[in-house]
C-alpha cells in the first residue's frame, strides 16, 4: 500500500506539465473556438483575427466579418474546447465590437455554480468580440506542493486508519436537523453519520430557503430572486433546476428527505415519516 501510495506521488510530479494549460495552448484552442463557431453557422469564408491577451487570464477573439452565433454552439464550443487543455473554470461575454454591449454571457465552472446562457437564442448577423475569462491560472509550483501534500495526508491515513469508521463528531454549535442529516449553516455542510457533505454558497443559501417553508412549496421566481438578485447577472429557470438537482445529490443517502417539483409553480422540500 505504501509503495503505491509513493509511486502515485511521482506520477503526480512527473504529469504535472500535462495538467496546465501553457500560453501557446490557449492562444491556440481560442483560435480554435473561432473557427468552430464560425463552422457552427456555415461561414467558410469569414476568418479569425489574432488572439488578444488584454490582462491576465483574459483573451478576446474577433474577426474579419460580422458573424452570426447562437446561444448554444456558444457554450458548449467554449466549454467543450477550453476543458480539452484542463480549464474548467471561466466566464465568457459575447460583445459588440463598437459600444462593448454584452449581449450573451455565462459563467462555467466545475466548483462554482455555473449560470449558463438563455437556450435557443439566436443573435443577428453582426460584429461581435468574444472575451474570455479564466477564473483559475494555478502556479505550477502549487501543484508540487498538491503532491507533497497529498502524500503525506496517505501517509497519515494509512497509519493511523481504523477498520471501524468513526461516527463524524458533531461540536455543539447550532446544527439543523433535517432527516438523518445534520446541516450545519455556519459551515455549510451536511453531516451525515460517516460522511461529510460540503456545499457551495448558492447549494446552502437553496436549503436554507427551502427549510424555512419546509413542506410548503417555495416559488420559483421568489428562489431565484433570493439567489442571484444581488449578482446582477440574467438567469433563467434552468439554472434553478441545475442547483436542484445538484442538492438533491448531496442529500440523497437519505431516502425520506424530497425536493418535489411542482410543475409550473416551484419547489417543495419534504421529509418523510
Amino acid at each position: 500500500m505504501f509503495f503505491k501510495i509513493l509511486v502515485s506521488f511521482y506520477l503526480l510530479l512527473f504529469t504535472t506539465n500535462n495538467l496546465l494549460a501553457s500560453s501557446k495552448e490557449v492562444h491556440v484552442v481560442m483560435r480554435q473556438i473561432g473557427h468552430r463557431l464560425l463552422q457552427s453557422c456555415g461561414d467558410s469564408t469569414s476568418r479569425v483575427l489574432p488572439v488578444e491577451h488584454t490582462i491576465e487570464g483574459t483573451y478576446v477573439l474577433s474577426f474579419d466579418k460580422p458573424i452570426y452565433v447562437t446561444s448554444d454552439s456558444l457554450y458548449q464550443i467554449t466549454s467543450l474546447e477550453l476543458e480539452k487543455i484542463g480549464i474548467k473554470d471561466f466566464v465568457a461575454e459575447l460583445k459588440a465590437c463598437g459600444n462593448g454591449e454584452v449581449f450573451l454571457s455565462f459563467l462555467y465552472s466545475q466548483s462554482l455554480d455555473s449560470i449558463t446562457p438563455c437556450g435557443g437564442r439566436n443573435l443577428p448577423v453582426g460584429c461581435y468580440k468574444l472575451e474570455i475569462t479564466l477564473l483559475k491560472d494555478t502556479p505550477r509550483y502549487g501543484l508540487w506542493i498538491l503532491g507533497f501534500s497529498s502524500l503525506v495526508v496517505g501517509l497519515f491515513f494509512y497509519f493511523k486508519r481504523s477498520k471501524k469508521v468513526e461516527p463524524i463528531e458533531i461540536s455543539s454549535r447550532e446544527l439543523l436537523a433535517l432527516g438523518s442529516y445534520k446541516f450545519d449553516i455556519l459551515n455549510r455542510q451536511l453531516l451525515h453519520i460517516s460522511h461529510k457533505e460540503s456545499l457551495t454558497e448558492k447549494e446552502a443559501k437553496l436549503l436554507t430557503l427551502l427549510l424555512n417553508g419546509i413542506n410548503e412549496v417555495q416559488n420559483r421566481d421568489f428562489l431565484m430572486h433570493e439567489l442571484w438578485a444581488e449578482s446582477g447577472i440574467m438567469v433563467i429557470s434552468k439554472n434553478l433546476d441545475v442547483l436542484v438537482s445538484k442538492l438533491r445529490k448531496k442529500l440523497s443517502l437519505d431516502e425520506n428527505i424530497k425536493i418535489t417539483n411542482v410543475h409550473g409553480v416551484g419547489y417543495k422540500l419534504e421529509v418523510i415519516g
